[in-house]
């Protein structure tokens, strides 16, 4: 195969992830109206998915309820799908949020059927607006801007976790939010080259053949996200976790081969500088991503990505995550394989099971 065309849809989607995200916001806007409707008739809000768009909803709950105070919680849509009874209660109005980039996995169409059984409102988030999901929805956003040709995710990934936090700004009505969301593309444009350059340094290093990925909060569902990435192109050992249980048992598989990733999140800044010190004496290498870094963290970590962007957490976090879908992607290239067509993968699933 020629080099010139290993992972150029990856790359491509990953560098346009600016453009994608613009396309978000009026796709909201233009249905604000029967967005807040359905939000205001929701006492609680569950968010589905199968694979990204799991980890999709691992960010996105708790932004959610974090701004509206609104039970939110992320569930497997298999769960949804199976075992309907134990995530969804008839007697409360629900809201069933469900992702899934091409709109036809089959346990995402199923689980925002039950859902609807149930009695549950029900919105879908998808790139295609002919797709099950989309026809069977009470209202669907359709991403047109953010569908892609490759098999893994990128830039679908970050507009779709942009969607659901742009959707709950809009609809709590917090105009500071909803600003800085708005600033994340050209953010993101004037930074791509940057994150570019650091994701391949970063799989340019022969030594590391292991991988953990750790984030708090909304960062938990992108750290999931990472290690997919990882998972799916590179097939190398990956883990993630939520950051502080890192060292409840995984740390024990930290040796010189590993590089641990903390996306950093300021409600955790007192509990980093031990954590990253914790992972040094076990010679672990480390990764820090956050907006800005103290010396004592610049001194001891072996990388660090800073944004710079101002921004607190839950406006900036999708900004984590080009520089480590472009260490995915070459890391992947790097070991012999095609990100765009990784093994034994398709663009979505479908079960042939009823």
């Amino acid at each position: 195969m020629p080099e010139s065309t290993v992972g150029q849809h990856t790359l491509r989607e990953t560098r346009n992830s600016a453009s994608a995200w613009e396309g978000v916001f009026p796709r909201i806007d233009n249905q604000a109206a029967a967005l807040q409707e359905l939000w205001d008739a929701a006492e609680e809000i569950v968010v589905s998915g199968c694979g990204s768009g799991l980890n999709i909803a691992h960010a996105v709950a708790p932004f959610c309820q974090r701004l509206s105070g609104k039970t939110c919680r992320a569930v497997h849509a298999s769960d949804l799908m199976l075992n309907r009874d134990a995530f969804l209660n008839p007697s409360r109005r629900t809201l069933a949020i469900t992702y899934s980039r091409s709109g036809s996995t089959s346990e995402s169409v199923r689980a925002q059927q039950a859902a609807a059984e149930a009695g549950a409102a029900t919105l879908a988030v998808t790139c295609f607006g002919d797709s099950p999901m989309a026809h069977a929805a009470d209202i669907v956003l359709v991403l047109e801007e953010a569908h892609e040709e490759s098999i893994t995710t990128t830039q679908s990934l970050t507009a779709m976790v942009l969607a659901g936090y742009y959707l709950a700004a809009v609809c709590t009505g917090q105009q500071d939010i909803i600003d800085g969301l708005q600033s994340l593309p050209a953010l993101a444009r004037d930074k791509m080259a940057a994150f570019e350059t650091i994701g391949r340094e970063l799989s340019e290093d022969a030594a590391i053949s292991k991988y953990a990925f750790l984030g708090s909060g909304p960062n938990y569902g992108l750290a999931r996200e990472a290690q997919l990435k990882i998972k799916e192109t590179v097939l190398l050992p990956v883990d993630s976790y939520v950051t502080l249980d890192y060292q409840h048992g995984p740390i024990s598989n930290v040796d010189d081969t590993m590089l641990v990733t903390v996306l950093m999140s300021d409600t955790g800044q007192a509990h980093y500088p031990e954590f990253v010190r914790n992972i040094k004496t076990l010679k672990g290498k480390v990764l820090l991503v956050c907006d800005r870094a103290t010396d004592e963290l610049r001194a001891a970590a072996d990388y660090v990505i800073e944004l710079d962007a101002g921004l607190p957490d839950g406006i900036r976090d999708i900004l984590y995550m080009p520089a480590l879908q472009f260490l995915a992607c070459y890391k992947s290239i790097a070991v012999g394989y095609d990100p765009d067509n990784p093994p034994n993968l398709h663009y979505f699933v479908e079960l042939e099971t009823d």
